[in-house]
């Protein structure tokens, strides 16, 4: 019996034994591949140091219901408007007043973020009237409510008033002045540009951010880009759009400007980035009479920056 309890302990003591070398052996052995175990993790989301938007200006030539109507046209058309966050687009002749939401349904038709637009009435002196509309990027840019309104032109020195919105893009606020200046009239409706600014700023002297733009007609027979003496040629106002761009589909003049007062251009105006957008080049389009059916004038553009302490 002593024997037997001395085997029986001995045994014990080897269970023992293996067991804690087993023990031993899986702290210091890495578990296989299959058996590893790896957290799921979600990338935290990274925001740019300086977030950017781009404001542009589009006179698309007699835009109404026979423009629409043209498929290979409006799918130039609704790719442009993409570009941008902010887009005024010029000479939107429709008595109907169809043309403007359908070209907005043509642009959310496209895969990518919803726009939306704002419209001025029809505006002019003839029966030949044209709207302005903004086009904007909902998720980039908001529209101000109830900011847009057409300037109230108490002397009629323009053929169709200035259509002025304001909107805000992170930490910019900012007012549109949008004008398609009458090509006779240039020099003077360009110098009352002038006035326009001085009364935005009479009215809200928070508001610095203002930028104005368009078809000027301010090169030509139309207007000398190059005189100084226009009263909106002043120090105080900068044009941003170079006398060398080349604005037009047809020709080499510089009808299409932006014009920047002084608080935007040394604060949210991204230096250099003024440009003209040849959607020809850069899609390919080397069929001339597709390129004069979209439009006489290519859109032209400038980017802001939009996450610098507000200046207002």
């Amino acid at each position: 019996m002593k024997k037997l309890a001395i085997i029986s302990a001995a045994i014990a003591l080897l269970a023992i034994g293996f067991i804690a070398i087993t023990l031993y052996q899986q702290r210091q052995t890495p578990p296989s591949p299959a058996s590893t175990w790896t957290p799921t993790l979600t990338p935290t989301p990274v925001s740019p140091i300086t977030r950017t938007i781009r404001i542009a200006t589009f006179n698309i030539q007699v835009f109404g219901k026979t423009k629409r109507q043209k498929d290979h046209v409006m799918d130039i058309l609704e790719r442009i408007c993409r570009e941008f966050d902010v887009v005024l687009v010029q000479e939107i002749r429709d008595a109907k007043e169809e043309t403007a939401p359908y070209y907005l349904q043509r642009i959310n038709e496209m895969e990518g973020p919803k726009y939306k637009y704002i419209r001025s009435e029809r505006l002019g002196r003839s029966s030949s009237k044209e709207a302005y509309a903004y086009f904007y990027n909902t998720e980039t840019v908001g529209f101000i409510e109830d900011s847009d309104y057409v300037y109230n032109d108490t002397d009629d020195v323009f053929e169709r008033e200035p259509y002025i919105a304001s909107f805000r893009s992170g930490n910019f606020d900012f007012t549109l002045v949008g004008i398609h200046v009458k090509p006779d009239d240039a020099y003077s409706e360009i110098s009352n540009l002038a006035v326009v600014i001085h009364s935005l700023q009479s009215d809200d002297p928070n508001e610095k951010d203002i930028i104005v733009m368009g078809d000027f007609n301010a090169d030509g027979s139309y207007f000398d880009e190059d005189d100084i003496s226009n009263p909106f040629k002043t120090s105080q106002f900068y044009w941003v759009i170079d006398n060398d761009m080349d604005t037009m589909t047809k020709t080499d003049w510089t009808y299409d400007r932006m014009v920047l007062t002084d608080a935007t251009y040394s604060h949210e105006y991204i230096e250099d980035s003024i440009g003209v957008f040849y959607f020809d080049s850069a899609y390919g389009i080397d069929n001339e009479t597709l390129v004069w059916e979209v439009s006489d004038h290519y859109p032209v553009y400038a980017e802001f920056e939009t996450s610098l302490m507000d200046d207002d």
